[in-house]
């Protein structure tokens, strides 16, 4: 009798520790942020977001929440891979699509048409939407995310994909964004207090609006504003800004390697007497797609 009872205290304790209740996406004010390469060796890069601001959509009898997306283009020399940052926008947010949910399984609008994008009734061995269209779920565990909530989360059959409850999966918000290429990156997804990053070594910072008028770090500076003495240089460059803003400064080589990086005002003196000599590029960052690009070089 008392193993009986032990027994049923420990499957009641087991049903205890490992409940978990279903968290449902998101329905406003999630953002999820992605990098685009430009395949022509990467002198182009687009740092978008696609991102819920509370709107609905009705279509097909089914009411909808609106996705939008908003992006900042940023262009350099060959190998050009500027870090993340706040960047303006350098277009208009545009409507992107429209997602629902209903019974744990999550619907995308695409013009009048949807398609399942997320199952999360699924179990092992099930087939489960994807971007190729083929995954199975292999198997099923839950991570701790910043919201402090155990998130369940769906291994497949693709080593570089799984969904995760409440977040989308480990390529963002829509699977069909990613072909597999590598093209598109997704960088982080957030939801005060949720936040989920697939690479937790990368910042998750976002894009502001079109004309964006609030004081941030990254200022308008104009070319004229910047700039660089001695040219060329040898032991140290001295970079100075005309206006008084704060500006956010990088350098990097033709290959797009980053050798220095940081926000100054004024006046910045910097080191590069270790610099393999060549030519470099002094990249500062502004909003409205104002950039000043300068070119150094090291003799």
């Amino acid at each position: 009798m008392k193993r009986a009872l032990v027994l049923i205290i420990f499957i009641l304790g087991s049903s205890n520790c490992y409940g978990q209740a279903y968290i449902a996406m998101p329905s406003d004010s999630a953002t999820w942020r992605y990098r685009i390469y430009d395949a022509d060796y990467l002198v182009q890069v687009i740092d978008f977001i696609l991102y819920l601001n509370g709107t609905d959509t009705i279509a097909n009898g089914h009411t909808y929440h609106k996705i939008y997306s908003r992006q900042c283009r940023q262009e350099g020399p060959i190998g050009f891979n500027p870090p993340l940052a706040a960047e303006e926008a350098t277009s208009a947010d545009t409507y992107f699509g429209a997602i629902r949910e209903s019974s744990k399984q999550v619907f995308e609008l695409e013009g009048s048409t949807e398609q399942l994008i997320y199952d999360f009734t699924v179990a092992v061995s099930d087939s489960i939407p994807a971007y190729s269209g083929k995954d199975k779920v292999v198997s099923i565990d839950s991570v701790l995310l910043t919201d402090g909530l155990y998130h369940k989360r769906y291994l497949t059959t693709d080593s570089n994909y799984s969904v995760i409850e409440g977040v989308g999966s480990s390529l963002g918000l829509l699977p069909g964004l990613n072909d597999g290429g590598g093209a598109t990156t997704f960088i982080c997804m957030s939801h005060d207090p949720l936040a989920y990053s697939p690479d937790t070594a990368l910042p998750c910072t976002y894009i502001y609006p079109l004309g964006y008028d609030v004081v941030v770090t990254n200022v308008n500076v104009a070319a004229t504003d910047v700039s660089i003495f001695p040219v060329p240089a040898e032991t140290t460059i001295d970079v100075s800004i005309s206006a008084a803003k704060t500006v956010n400064l990088v350098i990097f080589n033709e290959l797009g390697q980053i050798f220095w990086s940081g926000d100054f005002s004024d006046k910045c003196d910097i080191n590069v007497q270790q610099w393999p000599r060549g030519i470099y590029y002094l990249h500062t960052n502004g909003p409205s797609g104002s950039r000043a690009t300068k070119m150094i070089i090291l003799d």
